[in-house]
């Protein structure tokens, strides 16, 4: 029994008092139809549980700023191990973050660039090297002859608090107006503590060295020079090493000057984000329509619809067609579309009406819609301020961190690897930074994320990219004893990229870690060490072990779907796109037939949203609805169809288009229909009662104790938070009055129920 993880007892959700023993440093997976109680026992039960008693083994101060799950009803899990988990409710949050951040490599090219990297001069790229005080004592002296003797002092206090042990000087000067040098008087305000002639400096560093390591001010007489001129010396400061070189370095530079985090290293011109937002024409201009067709879009909105009529009166007195596609229209249109004439205001006033009010929030987002971010013309995308392109990892000069962040994942694998074969006579510790850098990258390329461009933003990454680029994070682990459970890790994988997961899953285990899966594609449940069936149903049909044992003695189940093979008689249709092209890639033209199910597989990253969704879909639902979808557009030549489509339904996998209070019913907008239903009943309509009295979100029926949440919450400092039901609405969320209102079958909480 040491070699399983036990459990016992466990009524989470469905699961009907489970008992299931999970070896340890095994992989174990769960599979089952949906509903069944997979997730119910490896993410709410087995996660959530070991998650909180883990946590609550740290000590006080540290359990108060953990979020920690809630008890969960179960009678044993034993034994308990640090856990890892990856759902797949993974909402991107920001507008910052992107690839480089999410794979961790961001950390890591910051720490390598400030640890290893070297300055180089932008004019010559020669590197930076350090000012040495005899170099700046002879740019001082260079109106000195070779052979006229050359005397470095320092103040008489400093000689004396300093070097008491050492001999008293043979010359000294009276003060800053002497003219000359003369024997030694202790009343003097600046001793002598070294002589030399230009044409002689070789020991003169070596004699500095014990005043430049206290940094005592030093400061130099001759004939000559005709009086006393101090040396400012900056330890830190670079120089080229072509002579003559006015090129500076930056000085006192630390890890900041490498992150867009921070106000040192970020872009000063988009601080950061890489990205700039401005107006988005064709949020603005439909090019395709005329002014009086609706083509202004701006002046469709409520605020400025009074100006459609101006501007319609200003185009016809400057015998500018109001009925002719905008795009038809030339140079005169635009000028005035902007900058406005007679009594039309013009879009620069609307846009300057926009900043005075910026200040409210619905402005905020009435804007924001209206704008679309482009790439920063100062870094690039980059994010990071220029001070640090002449920082390089390598001897050759061949790339800085603002290139290495435009990269490719595959790009920047190949930079690694001729990089890591330059470090040979390196340090240990500048070897060990690549060789992780390297592993991440290896990791990435396996799993078919060579395409992403580490510049690129997570928000605009498909929920397969984003999930595959959270795994590298456990991947890429290094640690014993410890426990991971995925969820659908398989999402959007080819079979190559399957067999590189597993082996990233494999070397995972001869860490002695154990991993949990829950995933319904064979490779993953033949590769496995270990299956759990769960069933036989879903919901209350479901929550019961079917099958647990070894994966070889498992007979799998096959399914096979005969498609019906044109249903009708007529000519077989089709949708040609001809060169379409998004995020710089240029793809093959391809078809699509009309009334017939479409397969479109291949490698990631080959273009299959891009072309279907970006591209195709946005342009039949323009077509349909003279509106775009909100995706990033992809452009072609041509787009040809002859079929009359009614809508375009897309439905993907991305799932963060929710929030805290959403559910089956608000997602499926049945919650909709019940509501309209029992609105509608004369009763309801006798006390005029309308769909909002019947929501848990609207204020007219949210129960107003708990704000429709049906319990409150005790938050706890020190422990776990109490939760409570609702004492005035019983945990129904809705105002008794409402939940209990009857159409004479049940009540609207029975069938929100």
């Amino acid at each position: 029994m040491k070699d399983v993880i036990k459990i016992r007892g466990a009524r989470v959700n469905n699961l009907k008092n489970v008992d299931l023993d999970i070896p340890l440093n095994k992989i174990t997976c769960f599979f089952g139809v949906s509903g069944s109680g997979k997730t119910s026992i490896a993410f709410h039960t087995l996660f959530s549980e070991s998650k909180r008693r883990f946590l609550n083994s740290f000590p006080t101060y540290l359990k108060f700023f953990s979020d920690r799950p809630s008890p969960v009803d179960v009678d044993e899990i034993h034994p308990v191990l640090p856990v890892f988990g990856l759902p797949q409710t993974n909402p991107v949050v920001g507008a910052r973050s992107n690839v480089s951040d999410v794979m961790h490599l961001t950390e890591l090219l910051q720490s390598a660039f400030y640890n290893f990297s070297k300055q180089y001069c932008p004019k010559h790229m020669q590197e930076f090297e350090k000012v040495q005080v005899d170099d700046k004592i002879m740019d001082l002296t260079s109106s000195v002859s070779e052979n006229e003797p050359i005397h470095i002092l320092i103040k008489r206090d400093q000689f004396v608090d300093n070097f008491k042990q050492s001999p008293l000087p043979s010359r000294s000067l009276s003060d800053l107006s002497s003219k000359e040098m003369r024997e030694f008087n202790s009343e003097d305000a600046f001793w002598e503590v070294a002589r030399f002639k230009r044409k002689n400096t070789k020991s003169l560093l070596k004699k500095l060295d014990p005043y430049v390591k206290k940094d005592i001010s030093l400061y130099l007489f001759s004939v000559s020079l005709g009086k006393c001129v101090q040396v400012f010396f900056d330890k830190n400061k670079l120089k080229c090493a072509v002579s003559n070189c006015l090129e500076s370095s930056i000085q006192n530079y630390s890890a900041m000057n490498f992150s867009p985090y921070n106000a040192v290293g970020a872009c000063d011109e988009c601080g950061g984000f890489g990205e700039n937002l401005d107006y988005d024409l064709e949020k603005l201009v439909d090019i395709n329509k005329s002014v009086s067709d609706g083509g202004v879009l701006l002046l469709r909105y409520k605020r400025f619809a009074d100006q459609i009529d101006y501007l319609k009166k200003e185009l016809k007195r400057k015998k500018i067609s109001i009925n002719k596609p905008i795009s038809e229209l030339g140079d005169k249109f635009w000028d005035i579309l902007y900058k406005g004439v007679g009594y039309y205001e013009g879009f620069d006033a609307f846009f300057r009406y926009f900043d005075r009010k910026k200040y409210k929030m619905h402005v905020r987002i009435f804007v924001r819609n209206l704008q679309k971010s482009i790439p920063c013309k100062s870094c690039g995308g980059s994010r990071l301020n220029l001070s640090v392109k002449n920082f390089y990892l390598d001897n050759d000069q061949e790339t800085n961190l603002i290139n290495i962040s435009k990269m490719s994942i595959s790009e920047m694998c190949n930079y690694i690897n001729d990089l890591e074969g330059k470090l040979v006579n390196s340090t240990k510790e500048s070897k060990k930074a690549v060789r992780k850098i390297k592993s991440i990258l290896e990791t990435a390329l396996g799993i078919g994320l060579g395409h992403l461009e580490l510049s690129r933003k997570a928000k605009s990454l498909s929920a397969g990219e984003y999930q595959r680029l959270l795994l590298i994070k456990y991947l890429s682990y290094e640690g014993t004893s410890s426990l991971f459970v995925f969820d659908e890790p398989s999402l959007g994988l080819s079979k190559s990229e399957l067999t590189e997961l597993f082996k990233g899953f494999q070397k995972i285990i001869k860490q002695k870690n154990t991993i949990v899966i829950i995933d319904h594609n064979k490779f993953i449940q033949k590769k496995s060490d270990y299956l759990v069936e769960m069933g036989p149903g879903a919901g209350l049909r479901g929550g019961e072990v079917l099958y647990k044992g070894d994966a070889k003695s498992y007979k799998m189940k096959s399914l096979r779907l005969d498609f019906a093979k044109n249903l009708t008689k007529s000519p077989k249709k089709f949708i040609k796109v001809e060169k379409p092209q998004i995020y710089g890639k240029k793809y093959k033209n391809f078809k699509v037939q009309v009334n017939a199910i479409n397969l479109v597989n291949g490698p990631s990253g080959s273009g299959k949203t891009s072309c279907l969704v970006n591209t195709l879909a946005t342009k039949l639902h323009y077509d349909l609805r003279s509106e775009n979808l909100s995706l990033n557009r992809g452009s072609y030549k041509s787009i040809e169809y002859d079929h009359e489509f009614n809508d375009v339904i897309i439905v993907d996998a991305n799932l963060n288009r929710y929030t805290s209070r959403s559910s089956v019913g608000s997602m499926t907008e049945l919650f909709t229909v019940v509501r309209k239903h029992f609105s509608k009943k004369p009763t309801a309509k006798s006390m005029n009662l309308v769909d909002g009295h019947f929501s848990y979100n609207s204020e007219l029926g949210q129960c107003p104790k708990c704000e429709g949440r049906g319990v409150e919450v005790v938050e706890m400092q020190f422990l776990e938070d109490i939760i409570l039901t609702c004492e005035d609405c019983k945990g129904k969320r809705l105002k008794p009055l409402y939940a209990e209102f009857s159409d004479g079958n049940m009540t609207v909480h029975e069938a929100f129920s």
